[in-house]
């Protein structure tokens, strides 16, 4: 249960730091840091289907 609010603390947390420095970023930073994202789901989503196959 404990590691459980910790991780709901970091993640609201995270956000709020998040929405503060956005719109100070540059736009070419923020390409890369959504790029990034996607490109972690997919990687994830790969090793996902590929552990549900073999």
């Amino acid at each position: 249960m404990p590691k459980y609010v910790i991780i709901v603390l970091i993640v609201v947390i995270g956000t709020f730091i998040i929405m503060n420095y956005w719109p100070k970023l540059k736009e070419t930073t923020k390409n890369k840091i959504i790029a990034s994202i996607f490109g972690i789901i997919s990687i994830g989503f790969m090793v996902l289907i590929s552990l549900l196959i073999f």
